[in-house]
């Protein structure tokens, strides 16, 4: 059994006093907080106060009484820190600011065509000091930078191998960030889109997030915990073979996920933008509402291959949960149909964040090592 000093059980405590409030949806009174950690009122008065002077908790008001002093509601303090989230794409810088509370304060999407190249590097560190600025974030609260990207980054060489959604580079860590003067941390687009479902989702004991947009990959997550695979290749629904034979996919192979369900199949394939496309759809297009239903068929396939292996709630995110609210009920139709159990598609559930859920969660890399160092 592990034994701890005098400091160290302190530090204990007020780390977990400050996660029951963080954890809390609505303010708290001291009261609660002794009562469901089981602690004493003396410890948590301690606690709080010291949390206080440090500026990460506030008092929010005070409860009714019901006799004597009104019990102050506590909540944790705005704007204290902050963290910052970016995914690269093909054609796109996106860029978020997120508190504590992984409550976006800005969000920011810039047309940059990808590169391998250090001007584009120093493209990457000029958005970003141009977005602080213009959003008035004070670079005394940043915890840090997060980067995402399609690819596999290896911490253990540096090295990130890009899928072909941006050509297919070996890229280093080094090179990308070297011209951001803020802790940095680099992580595949999809997973840290998954981070971030969980992160507001924490009931579900084992989650899928299924990642769409120009490519098409995923994250399993069991118990919080990000499920990689002995090569890091969990998660990378976009190439399971759907239909034998079927379209060439970018990998080389055929009949893949992604070669059926990309969001180019909306948009650049048709040579129109993805606003475009839902526009005409909506206005009775008949090709656009062919083109939909194929779409939603073999989207369908895809879902309910993952929910036949892993049988947990999918949460559908990238650039497609912008538009997908209105088409959902009838995706979980189909699934519905195709279904080997009696299901009636609920499992599946729409992104909280859409397409910023990836920005999110590379920037939640910062505050959940801040929120674990308190």
């Amino acid at each position: 059994m592990p034994t701890y000093n005098t400091a160290e059980l302190r530090r204990q405590n007020r780390n977990r006093v400050f996660r029951y409030i963080y954890a809390s949806e609505t303010p708290v009174t001291k009261q609660d907080v002794a009562q469901s950690l089981n602690l004493s009122l003396p410890t948590v008065g301690q606690n709080l106060k010291e949390l206080q002077e440090v500026g990460l908790l506030e008092t929010q008001g005070t409860f009714d009484s019901t006799g004597g002093r009104k019990p102050r509601a506590i909540g944790v303090a705005s704007g204290v820190k902050c963290s910052v989230g970016i995914m690269l794409s093909l054609y796109h810088i996106h860029i978020v600011c997120i508190d504590l509370r992984a409550k976006v304060i800005a969000q920011q999407a810039v047309t940059r065509n990808f590169e391998n190249s250090d001007a584009y590097y120093q493209d990457i560190a000029s958005v970003l000091e141009n977005f602080l600025d213009a959003h008035e974030i004070d670079r005394s609260r940043l915890l840090g930078v997060g980067i995402a990207l399609p690819g596999i980054p290896s911490p253990e060489t540096g090295v990130i191998t890009t899928s072909r959604a941006l050509a297919s580079y070996d890229i280093t860590m080094e090179d990308l960030t070297r011209h951001i003067p803020y802790p940095c941390f680099v992580e595949n687009d999809a997973n840290a889109g998954g981070v971030a479902e969980w992160w507001n989702h924490q009931e579900h004991e084992n989650m899928v997030y299924l990642f769409v947009q120009r490519g098409v990959g995923g994250a399993v997550l069991m118990d919080g915990v990000r499920y990689m695979g002995r090569h890091h290749h969990s998660g990378e629904f976009g190439h399971m073979c759907i239909v034998p034979g079927g379209q060439r996919c970018l990998c080389g192979r055929r009949g893949c996920l992604e070669a059926y369900c990309s969001t180019a199949r909306i948009s650049t394939d048709l040579g129109i933008s993805r606003e475009e496309f839902f526009e005409g759809l909506e206005s009775g297009n008949a090709e656009y509402q062919k083109i939909w239903s194929d779409y939603l068929d073999h989207l369908a396939i895809g879902i309910n291959n993952i929910h036949m292996v892993l049988d947990c709630d999918i949460v559908l995110g990238g650039v497609l949960a912008h538009f997908m609210a209105p088409y959902l009920e009838d995706l979980r139709f189909r699934l519905k149909n195709i279904s080997s159990f009696e299901t009636n598609g609920e499992f599946l559930k729409l992104s909280r964040y859409l397409s910023w859920s990836t920005c999110v969660g590379v920037a939640l890399h910062f505050i959940s090592d801040f929120i674990e160092s308190i």
